[in-house]
């Protein structure tokens, strides 16, 4: 277990400042029947889940966010965690501040939000294999869809009586022009676990193959049936060392291996703007 500071304990204590108490709940995606998860710790009585905590961390999508905003190329496991317990915590304040202001998600709600995710795949092949590495089974899955239309609520409640007039947003604009700059990359990346594989496929790409065949046939990211074809993103949202790599590749160039935790990528840059 987690041992916690004092600012720790003070936070996971702010149950003071709801009006009523929250009745504990299972951990999310946790069948009713089975032994207890094991807990790192207690928010106004709810568990946190070493479970919940495995998976923000092995998540890879989940894990360079952490990793963005800690702002360290290689920040070690404990930095990483406590930042992922943080966040964990705060998600749990702000579930239960959605229970007190009565939020709630219909099905109908529910199953719109799981169709547009399922939209961004190919087939239910390509969703599972993403759901497989985010560690994800189906019920676990609309819990956390559930959970993020209700943190969105809040947030929402939250800004809402936040009123920004055009002048304030055009003067924001002519003070901070960086802040309006984007620098994005269509990219093709091939993900794999081994550096001999990576080598292997790199070597066939300097003699003429093909990138969107060579990550059908050998990438183990979400996308592989999609040729590897992540489309438009936003480079500085990359974790390294993609974001490194991005901004030195020319269009047309491929760059490799690029090592991820346990796993290895290779990116092509499609095209660029700005």
């Amino acid at each position: 277990m987690i041992a916690f500071s004092r600012s720790w304990l003070v936070l996971a204590a702010a149950g003071s400042m709801w009006a009523s108490p929250v009745p504990t709940l299972a951990a999310e995606g946790q069948p009713s029947g089975k032994a207890a998860p094991a807990l790192v710790a207690r928010v106004n009585g709810e568990p946190v889940t070493e479970a919940e905590l495995g998976r923000l961390l092995s998540a890879p999508a989940e894990r360079e966010r952490l990793v963005r905003e800690l702002g360290v190329e290689d920040p070690d496991g404990a930095a990483l965690e406590r930042l992922a317990m943080r966040k964990l915590v705060h998600r749990r304040l702000t579930l239960q501040e959605a229970r007190r202001r009565g939020f709630t998600v219909t099905e109908q709600e529910l199953g719109k939000a799981v169709t547009s995710l399922r939209s961004r795949f190919g087939d239910l092949g390509a969703m599972g294999e993403w759901m497989k590495e985010q560690g994800l089974d189906d019920q676990s899955l609309f819990d956390a869809i559930r959970a993020d239309m209700l943190v969105a609520r809040v947030r929402g409640a939250l800004v809402e009586p936040v009123r920004v007039t055009d002048e304030q947003l055009r003067q924001y604009q002519a003070e901070h022009p960086e802040a309006f700059q984007t620098d994005e990359a269509w990219l093709q990346v091939i993900v794999v676990k081994e550096r001999a594989t990576a080598e292997k496929i790199l070597a066939a790409l300097r003699k003429g193959g093909d990138f969107g065949a060579l990550a059908e046939k050998h990438s183990r990211g979400a996308r592989a049936r999609q040729r590897g074809d992540l489309g438009w993103v936003d480079a500085e949202t990359l974790g390294p060392p993609l974001r490194e790599a991005v901004r030195a590749l020319k269009v047309g160039e491929a760059r490799g291996p690029l090592e991820r935790g346990s796993e290895f990528l290779i990116v092509r840059l499609e095209a660029r703007r700005s």
